[in-house]
């Protein structure tokens, strides 16, 4: 009722409050990653992914390590790669392009939105 009227915050006459806010979530998909991370990319979003390059070395080999870090793939180590969207970085995405008005498909991103009310009561 207070969303149809356009009121997010009623304050009563004991002191208590009540505050009605958006609330905004969304996840990607483990089948809709590569299409997910394609729209980010292609919407000048793509800085929001991260790439993680691992290396793992066994004990004793420091001095392998730095080598690695100044000679990447010399050494003959395979890398792993992981790329991840953080889930707070993709809720604040959501929350903008919602709030501005802009499209985010719903079929790449488990896309969730609503509304949390908080009552205050007076002290």
């Amino acid at each position: 009722m207070m969303q149809e009227m356009n009121i997010s915050t009623l304050k009563l006459s004991d002191g208590t409050s009540v505050e009605v806010k958006p609330v905004y979530g969304a996840s990607i998909p483990a089948d809709k990653k590569e299409e997910a991370y394609k729209w980010l990319r292609e919407n000048g979003l793509g800085d929001l992914i991260k790439n993680e390059v691992t290396v793992a070395f066994g004990r004793s080999e420091d001095n392998k390590a730095q080598q690695y870090a100044v000679l990447a793939q010399g050494q003959g180590y395979e890398p792993i790669q992981k790329l991840k969207v953080e889930p707070m970085t993709l809720k604040a995405l959501v929350r903008e392009r919602v709030e501005a008005g802009l499209d985010m498909p719903s079929d790449l991103f488990n896309l969730f939105t609503s509304n949390r009310t908080k009552i205050t009561r007076s002290k």
